[in-house]
């Protein structure tokens, strides 16, 4: 019992060759008896044995053929899975060399952009220090011509002034008219002239 439990027999198997042990052990119980066995029985017997261990044999190599089935086709699964693997292995590396090179040109990329917003931030600042130094020039030049404009309205109204009071001040003179020859006919001498200048 315990030698069948250890060999791996389907439970079919593992009961007809019980059954052919009890009988060989009822035999043997028989045999033990005085008196010579019967032949029959050994040929029974021996029928029994031959016809279990062809069938048991015939289990054995179906389940051996099974066997290197399923080892063949385990050997075809693991040369794709290998093959597979490789063509994987190859194409990560592959990736990774890509990867590596779009990481290269990124940080060529990066510094050239870096340097690039270093040179333009540098012209940004001159640019507003010019634009600064404008808008004061500007401002200055406005002040300077709003000062201008002042004065010159200054002037305009002074000059208003001046005509205002010329004219007040000859509105008589205006009305006369005065002739050369009226200035010629008084000066007849130098003492005339003399006292016209004075």
């Amino acid at each position: 019992s315990t030698v069948l439990d250890a060999a791996s027999f389907a439970n079919n198997d593992r009961t007809r060759l019980q059954a052919l042990l009890q009988a060989q052990q009822q035999t043997s119980d028989e045999d033990e008896a005085p008196g010579a066995p019967a032949a029959a029985a050994y040929k029974t017997h021996s029928t029994g044995i031959l016809d279990v261990l062809e069938d048991l044999k015939e289990k054995a190599e179906g389940q051996l053929s099974e066997l290197r089935k399923a080892e063949t086709n385990a050997k075809q699964n693991y040369e794709m899975l290998k093959s597979s693997l490789q063509a994987q292995r190859g194409q990560d590396a592959k990736n990774l060399d890509e990867e590596k090179a779009g990481m290269a040109s990124a940080q060529e990329d990066k510094a050239t952009g870096e340097q690039e917003l270093g040179m333009t931030s540098k012209s940004l600042a001159n640019s507003q220090e010019e634009l600064a130094s404008t808008q004061a020039a500007c401002m200055t030049t406005a002040a300077d011509h709003d000062a201008t404009v002042a004065g010159r309205a200054e002037e305009l109204k002074v000059i208003a002034q001046a005509k205002k009071i010329l004219q007040d001040t000859s509105a008589a003179a205006v009305s006369q008219t005065y002739s050369f020859v009226q200035v010629g006919a008084r000066l007849r001498t130098r003492a005339d002239l003399a006292s016209a200048e004075v």
